[in-house]
C-alpha cells in the first residue's frame, strides 16, 4: 500500500474516568511527514479496514457545529492552517466529554492522506495505554518510531472517503466509524462530535449480506473444486449464524470459516469490489435473514423448491391439504411447456 501524507496532527484530550474536567494540550507544530508517520498511517488504515466494529455513516443534513464547519473550509480551501484551524474543533469534544462521567482521554490523531491514490481523512482516538510511547517535542507530539500501532490501542476512529463524499451519483455512505468498546457501539458523544447520522439499519444490512452470499464465488478446495452446491451453501451460512448465542454477523468470521484463514476478508473485499455497503459486523434481521434459505419438498414426479419469503399470498400458500402457487408468470411457463408436448 503507497501512502502519501497531506496533513497530520496529533492533540492530546486529557480527562480521567468519573471525573468532570478536561483539559485540551495542543501540539504548536506540525508532524513530520517522514517514513515513521507514514508507517503510522498505514497501520491505522488497516486496522479500520479490518475492524469488526466498523460502520457506515453520513453527516447529519440540514445541521452543522465546529467539526463539520472547519472541516468543510479545509475542504474548500486545504492549507495547513485550515487543517490546524479543524483539529481545534477538539474544544468541541472537550465540552462533551466534560458531561459524561465515564468518557476518558487520549491522543487523537487527524489525518488527511491518500492510501493507493484514494484520498481519505482521519479523526483517530488512541487510548494511553502501556507499551503505546507519546511524547510532545518540539511543541508536537510524536510517537516513539519504535511503537507498533493496534487495533486495541484504537478507542474509536472516523474515517472520510474523498472519492465518495465528492461523488455526485454515488449514495454509498461516506464515513467509517469504528470502536473497540465491548458492545461494538461507538460512543455518542463521539457521534455527536462528528455530526454522524445515516447509520445502517440491521434490516439493510442483512439485506445486503444475503446478496453477497448468493453472487459471491463459492468457496473451493486446493484442487479448485467447490465445496458446497449454491443452495448448501445459502444453508450452511444461514445455519452457522443461527447457531451463535448473539445471532451476529461478522464478514471476517463467516469469511475465515468458510473460506479459510489466508481469505478471511473475501466478503469483505467482494463488498467493496461491487459496491455493496455493510457494515462488517451487525445483527442479523430474523425475518429477513429467513429469506436465504429454500423450502425444498418432493413426491415422485413433482420436486419443489421454494425460497422462504416467498411464502404468503403473492407466492406459495399451504391451506389444508393443498400448495397454492399464486404465480401468472410460472403457470404461463409450465402452461407453454406442456403444450409443445
Amino acid at each position: 500500500m503507497e501512502i502519501k501524507i497531506r496533513q497530520i496532527a496529533i492533540h492530546y484530550l486529557e480527562k480521567e474516568a468519573k471525573k468532570t474536567k478536561a483539559d485540551i494540550d495542543y501540539s504548536n507544530q506540525p508532524i513530520e511527514k517522514n517514513d515513521f508517520a507514514t508507517n503510522l498511517l498505514e497501520q491505522v488504515h488497516n486496522a479500520i479496514n479490518s475492524s469488526p466494529s466498523l460502520k457506515n455513516a453520513t453527516f447529519k443534513e440540514d445541521e452543522e457545529n465546529k467539526f463539520t464547519k472547519t472541516l468543510t473550509q479545509y475542504i474548500e480551501n486545504p492549507t495547513e492552517d485550515k487543517f490546524d484551524s479543524f483539529t481545534h474543533s477538539l474544544d468541541l469534544l472537550k465540552e462533551k466529554v466534560e458531561k459524561e462521567p465515564f468518557a476518558k482521554g487520549g491522543y487523537y490523531l487527524f489525518a488527511d492522506y491518500t492510501a493507493d491514490k484514494s484520498r481519505y481523512l482521519s479523526v483517530i482516538l488512541l487510548r494511553k495505554k502501556p507499551g503505546i510511547n507519546i511524547i510532545k517535542k518540539g511543541g508536537a507530539y510524536v510517537l516513539d518510531s519504535t511503537e507498533n500501532i493496534n487495533i486495541e490501542k484504537i478507542a474509536m476512529g472516523l474515517r472520510l472517503n474523498f472519492s465518495i463524499y465528492n461523488a455526485e451519483a454515488d449514495d454509498r455512505n461516506y464515513l467509517a466509524l469504528i470502536t473497540t468498546q465491548q458492545d461494538g457501539e461507538v460512543s455518542e458523544y463521539f457521534k455527536e462530535w462528528v455530526l454522524a447520522a445515516g447509520l445502517i439499519k440491521n434490516s439493510v444490512n442483512t439485506e445486503n449480506m444475503i446478496k453477497i452470499v448468493k453472487t459471491i464465488d463459492l468457496p473451493v478446495d486446493d484442487e479448485g473444486n467447490e465445496l458446497f452446491g449454491r443452495g448448501e451453501f445459502h444453508r450452511a451460512v444461514f445455519e452457522y449464524v443461527n447457531n451463535r448465542k448473539d445471532k451476529r454477523i461478522n464478514l471476517f468470521e463467516i469469511g475465515e470459516v468458510f473460506y479459510g484463514a489466508e481469505q478471511k476478508t473475501a466478503l469483505r473485499d467482494f463488498a467493496d469490489a461491487n459496491g455493496i455497503t455493510i457494515d462488517s459486523e451487525f445483527k442479523r434481521d430474523a425475518p429477513k435473514w429467513k429469506s436465504l434459505i429454500s423450502i425444498k419438498a418432493s413426491v415422485p414426479g413433482i420436486n419443489i423448491n421454494v425460497d422462504y419469503d416467498k411464502f404468503g399470498q403473492n407466492g406459495v400458500e399451504i391451506k389444508a391439504d393443498k400448495v397454492i402457487i399464486n404465480s401468472k408468470e410460472l403457470a404461463a411457463l409450465m402452461q407453454r411447456q406442456y403444450d409443445q408436448y
